[in-house]
C-alpha cells in the first residue's frame, strides 16, 4: 500500500498517475489527523510518501517520531523541494526509508518503491556521494590497504578507490579513461566479489 501526505492536489495527482499501472492500493490525505486516523484503522505495512514543503522542521520531526514510536509498520518517504545532504542526514536520524525531490519523475517513484518494499533505504545519486566523502574522511584504515581488494582485478581496485572517494560514475570514467558503461561493468563485478549490494555499502567496508 502506499500513502500519500500532502496538501497540494497537484502534487497528489502526479503521485496517483504514477502508481496507477502497480497493483497497490493508494490513499491521500491533506492533514495529521487524517493520517492519524487512517494509521489506526490500518496496521498493514505500507509506504507514506511525506511532502514537506508546507511544514516546519519541528512538525516533520513530531510526525517521524510519532511514526517510528506508534506504527513501526509505515516506512516513511521525505520529499523536500531542494533537498540538500544536511537535512536529509536529519531524516535518516529518525528513520526514514527515502529522500529525494519532490518533482521526481515516476520512474525515480518507482525505483523508491521497489528498493523500500524490498527493505533498502533509497537516497539520490548526489547524497550518496557526499555521505560516502563524509564516511571516508572518518575512517582510520587506508583503503589500498584493505583485504577485499585482493579480490579484485587491478582495474577494479583502482574503480572501487575512487568510488571511495565519492565520484560518480562518469567522474571515475573520465579518471580512469574509460566509457561509463565499462564502469557499470567493473562496479557490478566489483558488487558480486565482495559481498557489498551497492556503492555505498562498499564504501562502507573498504
Amino acid at each position: 500500500m502506499v500513502v500519500f501526505y500532502s496538501s497540494d492536489r497537484v502534487i497528489i495527482n502526479v503521485w496517483n498517475e504514477a502508481f496507477r499501472t502497480l497493483k497497490t492500493m493508494t490513499c491521500s490525505f491533506s492533514h495529521e489527523t487524517e493520517l492519524d486516523d487512517f494509521l489506526q484503522k490500518n496496521d498493514t505495512s505500507m509506504l507514506l510518501f511525506v511532502d514537506t514543503r508546507n511544514r516546519t522542521i519541528p512538525e516533520i520531526e513530531r510526525l517521524l517520531v510519532s511514526l517510528r514510536e506508534q506504527y513501526s509498520f509505515v516506512h516513511v518517504v521525505i520529499f523536500s523541494a531542494m533537498p540538500t545532504y544536511e537535512e536529509g542526514s536529519k531524516w535518516l536520524a529518525l528513520g526514514i526509508k527515502a529522500y529525494g525531490n519532490v518533482h521526481m519523475a515516476p520512474i525515480h517513484l518507482h525505483e523508491i518503491y521497489h528498493s523500500v518494499s524490498e527493505g533498502n533505504i533509497w537516497l539520490y545519486p548526489e547524497f550518496i556521494q557526499t555521505m560516502i566523502r563524509t564516511f571516508n574522511t572518518q575512517k582510520t584504515m587506508t583503503p589500498a590497504s584493505h583485504p577485499l581488494l585482493k579480490r579484485l582485478t587491478q582495474k577494479e581496485q583502482e574503480v572501487a578507490l575512487l568510488l571511495k572517494k565519492g565520484l560518480s560514475n562518469k567522474e571515475i570514467a573520465l579518471h580512469v579513461g574509460i566509457t561509463e558503461r565499462t564502469v557499470k561493468a567493473h562496479l557490478s563485478s566489483i558488487f558480486e566479489k565482495t559481498g557489498a549490494k551497492d556503492r555505498l555499502a562498499l564504501a562502507l567496508i573498504l
